[in-house]
């Protein structure tokens, strides 16, 4: 099993800090008094946010965070009012901004979503090692997940899905589970259409989702192992696939994945349903 680099949850901070630091003292462009108060603001935030990371890094570790609700708490309480402030920077609320300016404020907003996705996979990791987490066995429209799949992935085409199915599980964490196995797709296939297939067999349902994309070399179960990684260097943690697994298993699924370099990948989730 590949170990967590710890700096990958440290540098999306770290450049949050320089960058704002860079916007006060002018560096892409004049500032009025309430941009730099605003800047101010995301910069105080971001340190805070730091010195939390550092916390789970130094003293509980990753597989502990869930254990301390506090760790939560912090960092949405840093994270939500620092993406507000983002949100109302590039609006133009404070002032107009320059180009360089919105690109700055730009890679700002991806490191913040950058540093938001690796809590929050951190958070369900540490959940999971623990036996905390309890998963529901509510019906729910199967369409949800396909949802899931058109939204993460964003501007790649994905063809209109025939499906009515009615799926058995935990809504929420199911919804997840497809959207790391999305995002993995708009990361690193390099693809721009992906398909799905949805078949129905009584009390299960299979969903296949392939990109025609680069591929991997995937061998047997180690390709959703935690923090496993198809390349390096990758900014990810490598706990996306491996948390839709254990998800969807939880909820009485099953996930399987075929990879090949210059082929694409094939991931095919088994889900309890009703005939």
């Amino acid at each position: 099993m590949s170990n967590i680099s710890y700096s990958k949850l440290l540098d999306p901070v770290s450049d949050i800090i320089a960058l704002m630091e860079s916007m006060m003292a002018g560096a892409f462009g004049t500032t009025t008094g309430d941009q730099r108060e605003c800047c101010k603001r995301i910069h105080a935030y971001s340190w805070g946010l730091h010195t939390l990371v550092m916390d789970v890094i130094t003293s509980l570790g990753i597989e502990n965070a869930a254990t301390r609700p506090a760790v939560l708490e912090r960092f949405n309480a840093l994270n939500h009012p620092a993406k507000t402030a983002l949100d109302n920077l590039s609006a133009g609320f404070d002032g107009p901004l320059g180009e360089e300016q919105q690109i700055t404020i730009a890679h700002v907003m991806e490191a913040l979503q950058s540093i938001e996705r690796m809590m929050t996979s951190i958070w369900h990791y540490s959940m999971l090692r623990h036996d905390m987490l309890e998963y529901a066995d509510d019906e729910f429209d199967g369409a949800v997940l396909i949802h899931r799949v058109r939204s993460v992935l964003g501007d790649i085409a994905l063809p209109a899905v025939e499906t009515g199915f009615c799926a058995i599980g935990d809504e929420e964490y199911l919804s997840y589970a497809f959207g790391e196995i999305a995002y993995n797709i708009r990361r690193h296939a390099g693809v721009d259409e992906v398909k799905i297939n949805v078949q129905e067999f009584g009390y299960k349902t299979d969903i296949a989702i392939l990109d025609r994309g680069r591929g991997f070399r995937a061998t047997s179960d180690v390709t959703v192992e935690p923090f496993w990684q198809s390349r390096e260097p990758d900014p990810g943690l490598g706990l996306g696939l491996y948390l839709a697994r254990r998800h969807i298993e939880g909820c009485g699924g099953r996930l399987q994945l075929g990879s090949k370099p210059g082929k694409g990948t094939l991931v095919k989730i088994s889900l309890p349903c009703l005939p």
